[in-house]
C-alpha cells in the first residue's frame, strides 16, 4: 500500500509542481505589463496588482505541500543523535500525526471560509472570493495528505535522512 500511496503522491507534487509554475508565470507575465504599461506609456491597469496577489497566494500554499512532500520544512534534529535509530521513525510518526491533526482542521475551517466568502467579491477582478480563500483548504488537503504518507513511512520503514543537518555538514 506504501508504494502505491508513494506513486499517488509524486504524481501529485508533479501536477502541483507545474501549476505553482504556471501560476507564477502568469504572475510575472501580468506584472511584466503593469511596469510597462506605467513606466513606458505612463498608464496602468487596475487589476494587475489584485490578480497577483491571489495567485501568489495560490502558489504558496501548493508550494507549502511540495515541501511537505520532500520533507523540507524547517525542523528541529539537535537531539536527534541522542534517540535509538527505530524510535526516531515513531517520534517522527507522532509528530506528524499532530500536524495532520492541525492540517484537518485547517482544511474543515479554511472550506468553511470559502464558503463564506461566496458572498463577497473581489474589487476589481469581478470573481468570487470563494476561488480566492479555497487556495487554504486545497493546499493543506494537499499538505495532510503529503504528511500521513510520510507517517506511514516513518511507521513502516523507520526515519529517512532527508537533508542535511547541522551534525550532518562539514563545516
Amino acid at each position: 500500500m506504501l508504494p502505491l500511496l508513494e506513486r499517488l503522491a509524486t504524481v501529485l507534487s508533479w501536477v502541483t509542481s507545474a501549476v505553482a509554475r504556471v501560476l507564477l508565470l502568469i504572475i510575472f507575465g501580468v506584472l511584466f505589463l503593469q511596469v510597462v504599461l506605467r513606466y513606458a506609456f505612463g498608464f496602468s491597469l487596475p487589476w494587475p496588482e489584485e490578480v497577483s496577489r491571489y495567485l501568489m497566494v495560490w502558489v504558496v500554499m501548493l508550494a507549502g505541500s511540495l515541501l511537505v512532500r520532500d520533507d523540507q520544512l524547517v525542523r528541529v534534529d539537535f537531539f536527534d543523535h541522542f534517540w535509538p535509530q527505530r524510535l526516531l521513525g515513531y517520534r517522527n510518526a507522532a509528530f506528524r500525526l499532530m500536524l495532520a491533526a492541525m492540517l484537518a482542521v485547517l482544511v474543515w475551517k479554511g472550506f468553511e471560509n470559502a464558503l463564506f466568502g461566496q458572498r463577497r467579491q473581489a474589487v476589481t477582478l469581478g470573481i468570487s472570493f470563494f476561488w480566492i480563500y479555497l487556495s487554504v483548504p486545497v493546499g493543506a488537503a494537499l499538505m495532510l495528505f503529503h504528511m500521513l504518507v510520510l507517517t506511514l513511512r516513518d511507521l513502516i520503514r523507520g526515519p529517512v535522512d532527508t537533508g542535511p543537518s547541522i551534525l550532518n555538514s562539514e563545516i
